[in-house]
Parts: C-alpha cells; sequence; structure tokens
C-alpha cells in the first residue's frame, strides 16, 4: 500500500522539514529497509516531526518493490532492487551522505522526543566517544536491550543471560539498570549514531556479514582504534522489535552462526575459532539426540528438524549456498540454432546475435584482443557497445576437461551474475552460449555491455598511479574479499577503471571463499602485485596494503607479515614469466 503526505498527515512535518534544511545538514539518518510498510511511514513521521539538528534522510531499499517515495524533498531513496544485507546497504547510505554525525535507524523504531539533538550535543561534548546509543523501549514502556556484548569462548560455551546475571559489569544488559551515560562495550543498531571521524578512521562496516553482528563488529573495531562507546540510558526510543523481523527459522540461524565465526577468525585467535567450531557441532549433535524424545510432538519435530540441518550444514564444510544471503547465479538456459544459451533472469536471446560467429564477423569492428585462448571485438549493438569475446579450442587435454566440468564461458557467465547480485561492480552481462558436439565442447562466446573504463595496467602507464586510484583499487579488493570472492586470476588488466568506480572481468577464474585466509589473500594479491613491477613505488604499495587491510584486525596487525609474503611471491612469479 502507497501513502500519500496528506493521508499520513505529512504536509506540516514536510514544509518545517523544507525550513530546517536550510542549515547546513549536520546528520545523516540512514534506514535500512525491506520495502514500505506503516512502520517505515511512523518512523519518518516522527523524524520530522521530532528531529531538530539540520538533518538528510537517506532511506535504502533492499526489496524489489520501489518505495514509492518519489516527491518527497525529505527523502533520499537508493533503491537495490534486491536484498543485498543490512552491511551493504548500510555502506551504500554512507557513501551517499554529508553530515559530520551518521545515525544507523531501524525502520521499526520511532521517536517521541527530540533525544537526536541531545546525542548530538553528547558527542560534540566527548571527545574520545564515537558511538553512541539510546535506550530502546517497547510501546509500552518497557525496556529492551540496548547494548550487546562481544562474544568469546565463555559467552558461546555458557548461558548469556546467566552471564549477564553475574557479572553485569562484564557483561551489561537491561538487568543493569543504567540510569546514567555509561561506557559499553557494544550498541544495538536499531538506533545507533557514530561520529563521521569514526568511518574516516575504521573504515565501513564490514560487507562480509551479510546479517548479525555487523554493528558488533563495528564497534569492536573502533573500541580498538581509541573511540569510546557510549549508551546514554535517559534518552528513549519507541522500538517494535520484532515487528519487522521474518520468522528465525534455519536459514536464519546458519547466517547467524556464519557472522560468529567471521567475528572469530577476525577478532580472536585462529584457534578459539576451531574450538568454537568443534564446540558447535558436540552442541548440535547432543541437542540431536535430546530432540529425539520431543519428536513425538509437530513442534519438537520441527525443532529437531532445525537443528539437523544447521549439524549438516557445518558437516558439510559450512557451504555458502545455505543462509539467506543468495549467492547461486539466477539465470535462464536455452537451447536455440544448436547453441545452448545463458541469458539474465529477465533477459533474451538478441535477435542478431543468433548465429554469434556470424554476429561476430561481420557486425563487429574493432579486435581488442587476439590470442591462442581468446579472440575479443567490439562493436553497436541495437545502439549500445558491446564487447564479444570468444573462448578458442585449446586442445584435446581441455576438450577432455570440459566434459566433466562447466566451460570456461559458463563459468564467467554465472561469475557475472553472482557479482551483479551482490552489487559487485563488473560490466552487465548479455548473454552467454555454447556448442557442444555429443559433449565436447566446440564453440563458446560471451557477450557483456561496454563501459566507459581503462584496464588498471594502462591507466597507470599513462596516467600515473595517485594515492586517489590506489586507494580505490584497494578499496574494491577488499570488498571482493570481504563477501567472500576471490578472482584466481587478479591482474592489472582484468581490472577496469572508471570515472566513477572499478570493475571486475574476466571471472571464469572466480573462486568463492566465504573466509578467505592469509594465504589466500598473498596468493591472490601477488599476481596483482607483480602486474605492476616497475610502475608502482614502494609507498604507493605500503599504502595499499595499509588501506586494504583497514577495518580487519586479523590483517592489520600482520601487514608487514603479508607484505613481504606478498612481495616474495611476487618475485617468484616474475622469475619463472620472465625466465628464459
Amino acid at each position: 500500500m502507497i501513502y500519500s503526505e496528506e493521508i499520513l498527515g505529512y504536509g506540516s512535518v514536510m514544509e518545517d522539514y523544507r525550513t530546517a534544511q536550510e542549515a547546513p545538514v549536520r546528520l545523516s539518518i540512514i534506514i535500512v529497509s525491506m520495502g514500505r510498510d506503516e512502520l517505515l511511514d511512523a518512523c519518518i513521521a516522527s523524524i520530522g516531526e521530532f528531529v531538530s539538528v539540520p538533518y538528510e534522510i537517506i532511506v535504502v531499499n533492499n526489496s524489489a518493490q520501489a518505495l514509492g517515495y518519489d516527491g518527497w524533498p525529505a527523502l533520499c531513496c537508493l533503491e537495490n532492487g534486491k536484498n543485498l544485507g543490512f552491511a551493504r546497504a548500510v555502506n551504500r547510505g554512507i557513501r551517499e551522505s554529508k553530515g559530520d554525525m551518521v545515525l544507523l535507524l531501524n525502520p521499526d523504531a520511532c521517536f517521541t522526543s527530540d533525544i537526536v539533538s541531545e546525542m548530538v550535543s553528547f558527542l560534540d561534548e566527548h571527545e574520545r566517544a564515537g558511538i553512541a546509543g539510546p535506550q530502546l523501549i517497547f510501546p509500552d514502556g518497557s525496556s529492551q536491550n540496548s547494548v550487546d556484548i562481544i562474544p568469546n569462548l565463555l559467552t558461546e560455551f555458557l548461558n548469556k543471560s546467566l552471564l549477564k546475571i553475574l557479572l553485569p559489569g562484564a557483561y551489561p544488559s537491561k538487568r543493569s539498570g543504567f540510569t546514567r551515560p555509561v561506557r559499553v562495550p557494544s550498541i544495538i543498531g536499531a538506533c545507533m549514531m557514530i561520529k563521521r571521524r569514526v568511518i574516516d578512521t575504521i573504515g565501513l562496516l564490514d560487507e562480509g556479514y551479510f546479517l548479525y553482528l555487523e554493528e558488533t563488529d563495528f564497534c569492536k573495531r573502533a573500541s580498538d582504534a581509541g573511540f569510546e562507546i557510549w549508551h546514554l540510558p535517559g534518552l528513549e526510543i519507541v522500538h517494535h522489535q520484532g515487528k519487522s523481523a521474518r520468522k528465525f527459522d534455519t536459514a536464519r540461524k546458519v547466517e547467524y552462526r556464519r557472522s560468529m565465526y567471521r567475528f572469530f577468525l577476525k577478532h580472536r585467535p585462529g584457534c578459539q575459532a576451531a574450538l568454537l567450531y568443534l564446540f558447535t557441532i558436540l552442541k548440535l549433535s547432543i541437542e540431536m539426540l535430546g530432540g529425539l524424545a520431543a519428536a513425538v510432538t509437530p513442534r519438537g519435530r520441527k525443532r529437531l528438524k532445525r537443528t539437523a540441518a544447521l549439524l549438516l550444514w557445518h558437516l558439510v564444510g559450512m557451504p555458502g549456498e545455505w543462509g539467506l544471503e543468495k549467492v547461486a547465479p539466477v539465470y535462464r538456459k536455452i537451447r536455440s540454432n544448436g547453441y545452448t544459451w545463458f541469458v539474465p533472469e529477465k533477459g533474451v536471446i538478441p535477435p542478431e546475435a543468433s548465429d554469434p560467429a556470424r554476429f561476430m564477423e561481420t557486425a563487429l569492428d574493432t579486435v581488442l584482443n587476439s590470442s591462442r585462448t581468446t579472440f575479443v571485438k567490439s562493436g553497436l549493438m541495437n545502439g549500445r557497445m558491446i564487447f564479444l569475446k570468444r573462448y578458442n579450442f585449446k586442445g584435446f587435454k581441455d576438450a577432455v576437461k570440459n566434459l566433466f566440468r562447466k566451460s570456461r564461458v559458463r563459468r564467467a557467465f554465472e561469475g557475472a551474475v553472482m557479482l551483479e547480485n551482490c552489487g559487485l561492480p563488473t560490466p552487465p552481462v548479455i548473454f552467454a552460449c555454447e556448442k557442444r558436439v555429443f559433449g565436447i565442447l566446440m564453440d563458446s562466446y560471451i557477450a557483456t555491455e561496454g563501459v566507459d573504463a581503462y584496464d588498471l595496467v594502462r591507466y597507470v602507464q599513462t596516467r600515473g598511479s595517485g594515492a586517489g586510484l590506489i586507494l580505490r583499487t584497494a578499496g574494491f579488493i577488499r570488498r571482493i574479499h570481504e563477501m567472500g570472492f576471490v578472482p584466481v586470476d587478479l591482474k592489472g588488466e582484468n581490472l577496469l577503471v572508471g570515472r566513477d568506480m572499478i570493475y571486475l572481468i574476466d571471472l571464469d577464474r572466480l573462486g568463492r571463499r566465504r573466509f578467505p585466509g592469509i594465504r589466500t589473500i598473498t596468493k591472490n594479491l601477488s599476481y596483482l602485485n607483480a602486474s605492476f613491477a616497475r610502475e608502482i613505488p614502494c609507498r604507493d604499495r605500503k599504502l595499499f596494503l595499509d588501506e586494504y587491510a583497514k577495518g580487519n584486525p586479523l590483517l592489520e596487525g600482520k601487514k608487514d607479515l603479508l607484505g613481504q609474503l606478498i612481495e616474495g611471491l611476487t618475485q617468484k612469479r616474475l622469475a619463472r614469466r620472465y625466465s628464459g
């Protein structure tokens, strides 16, 4: 249902907003939504009524359905078109924000007084304070948990509620009965105000978390960087907890465990993550045995089924396809004209390209690359620039391999679809196709839209590196790795530098590891480092590594070691490349 300003009674609120925004924006309010409902509308209305500091509202929509706030001057709507996860959505909002304070606000939270100005004043008055949050309350006025604890082995092995009762100082909760501002380990992200300086220092939220522990990870990183986290119990905001949440099913439990393992791998010694894994399997196994007796009831059977699924997820290697994040590529497979075609979910086979060999020969005029393995041409199709790549037949050995695996063209197509689904820049894929005779791959093509960009090697050779480019590239690769993608062939020629973004191409060797380790990162970055043996000076390489490790305590503490490992492996690659 779509609500107008008149129906909601927001007309005067919007007029007040227009007047208030004559002053420079002080606060950026970022709301991540899963579509539009009464709670989101009420949240926005309460902002207009009770927030007095100059602000902007950025609503990031993780739903396929548009929000319908067109024409509202109070709102900037960012449509993702799909669920990219909380961290990615927040980061997109932060990148678009202008305020020197950022307020993360749940769509099911509502202001009942002007607590925002007091939160801003508190952060202004306390130099070391970096993050602050109010007391969350239910609509009936009762308190909710507004602070969080930092997970460790003790919190995971024992009952958290018991720890909060026995050790309230170390594990604060709503039972602590705070009456004055107090430093805490972490703030619940339903209403969390952050100084811009914190973001500039430690980076954005870790996009490797799809759901759960994003704000806990952020608070831990902020605290480690010397910023204080404060809970302000005298300030209250109504939070309709659970009203906007879906059922806590197996997928959510999988996502929670995945986030917990990621947190331990980042912030705890590696042995603790292994102990947590083993303990979790033991705990789930005991629950399975105990649940057999309760399986006589429908509720018991349902619980047993969830426990079994979660245990199975651990035993089969914690596959990335399980959980809430949909990383598996979704596309259409069509057989036509002797080819098997792969097109995006809403795509079609371009009629002019129904014979890709003839289309490449007659319709495209510019040869971009010609080698033993690939042939690439560019040209116009329906008025838009496209790139068409043909994968050449590599020999008998490769033909035998392709009998038992996906072709390079299919892997490249699926990689492009996955990156696009995850909001990572890559030239939009139009189609891919392959021709097989008795299972033997004979011919294959992939077409992508053209982008206004240069490959990174050419860009550096003509324009130089510069700090801006180094930081952009490092941040982009960090994002890719955080989200579990490992482009095996990560060389400068496979990164395209555009005016506003960097694109990853040549995706037939794109791997997926949810938790890339030091060894994987070293190997991956050495490919890129080898692309610039002479062009990039040492100071820029150090700047790259500093930016890449930003936000990951595991890497920040091992930057020197990581740099040495990368350099050593780079020299080996270069020696092999130029030997003979």
